[in-house]
């Protein structure tokens, strides 16, 4: 579901002489987290909010991240835009980057899930076997488990807003992330456009590894943290207003 002032794509309006940017922004399971904080900053800023497809799928859907990058050309639409995507939905917005190509202006990613399919880091390897198993585990504990290894060590995961259960989308998402993204780390040096990575100083410690190896690989690569925050608490939800600021004057810079 695309959602954006009444529904419809963003468009570029001139402020005060200049020109707005245009933001799409992938949220992973749901625009409701994520539509105050993008209240705030319309005017400034516009910004689309687009839901995951895999969400509205059926059993027997077909499913890759083609789908993705697909509905995310289709709400970009024509013209620059800046890409942003918290979790799975910065999974997709760097996908879409690498596809979509000099029609992106910048990225930002908030704790990406996967940054491609490949084990760039000892850590990294250790991460993928842990989401694999928990995959493969039945009952329950399985959601719970996940939301734990997202925090760091002696942080314990917030109870959930929603209820926790998996399903055969989780499913299809899951695969897509941890194997079947179509591109590696190493691939992200083709996104010459400033890239930024936001994460909570509270989540695990792999989200800083993240952070390492995007400096690695990305030509114009930045980053903030939130010491307080963490994935469960993420920025526009908990500090609206400071995020705020750091975005727009990365959109604004890009």
């Amino acid at each position: 579901m695309l959602v954006c002032q009444r529904h419809e794509p963003a468009r570029r309006r001139r402020l005060d002489g200049v020109l707005t940017p245009r933001v799409l922004w992938v949220n992973p399971a749901g625009t409701e987290p994520v539509e105050d904080f993008a209240e705030r900053i319309r005017g400034e800023v516009d910004i689309a909010l687009l839901d995951l497809r895999v969400w509205g799928l059926a059993p027997g859907d077909a499913y890759d991240m083609g789908v993705e990058v697909a509905a995310v050309a289709e709400a970009g639409g024509a013209g620059p835009i800046h890409l942003a995507g918290f979790s799975a939905g910065a999974t997709v917005a760097l996908a879409a980057a690498l596809a979509i190509g000099e029609a992106v202006q910048s990225v930002a990613v908030l704790e990406p899930a996967f940054i491609g399919d490949d084990d760039w880091h000892p850590a990294e390897a250790e991460w993928r076997a842990a989401i694999a198993a928990l995959r493969a585990a039945a009952g329950p504990e399985q959601a719970e488990a996940f939301r734990r290894m997202l925090m760091a060590p002696g942080e314990a995961a917030p109870p959930s807003r929603r209820p926790v259960a998996w399903d055969f989308r989780d499913e299809l998402l899951g695969t897509m992330q941890s194997g079947q993204t179509g591109f590696e780390s190493s691939d992200l040096a083709r996104i010459g456009v400033p890239l930024l990575l936001v994460r909570g100083g509270r989540s695990a410690a792999r989200f800083g590894l993240v952070g390492r190896r995007l400096a690695e690989v990305c030509p114009d690569f930045r980053e903030s943290v939130f010491p307080e925050l963490h994935h469960f608490a993420p920025p526009f939800r908990e500090q609206p207003k400071v995020l705020a600021d750091v975005l727009r004057s990365f959109w604004l810079a890009a």
